[in-house]
């Protein structure tokens, strides 16, 4: 229940940010974007999940879960990039191939290097 507890804080913190981003005017392109309520609903959020955090996570959630939410978005702008996931300003650009690819490959060494080791056999 602690892990679970630890991911919902991680995920709420960064929802809650984007969140606060696009209430506050800095994310555009979104139905959000300048109304002010959502940065309040998004501040709470962070809050909210950052208290979770705090409370329940241990590093290895936290890492876990940071990692694999940068390897889902590192996922998207790889495809984005290599013209596979159209409809965003990142279709067809290399670029956006290139930043994805780094964002997999730092996602993919983190939970590697975090993963939890086998205990040795007898």
């Amino acid at each position: 229940m602690r892990a679970v507890l630890a991911v919902f804080g991680v995920l709420l913190t960064l929802i809650g940010f984007g969140w606060f981003l696009q209430g506050i005017g800095v994310l555009p392109g979104s139905f959000m974007t300048g109304e002010i309520r959502w940065a309040v609903y998004g501040g709470v959020a962070v809050v909210v999940g950052v208290g979770l955090v705090v409370k329940f996570g241990t590093r290895r959630v936290i890492v876990n879960t940071v990692a694999s939410v940068l390897l889902l978005m590192g996922t998207v702008w790889f495809l984005q990039g290599i013209n596979v996931l159209p409809g965003s300003f990142m279709t067809g650009q290399p670029r956006w191939a290139v930043y994805g690819a780094i964002a997999d490959g730092v996602a993919i060494a983190l939970l590697l290097t975090n993963r939890r080791k086998a205990a040795p056999q007898m």
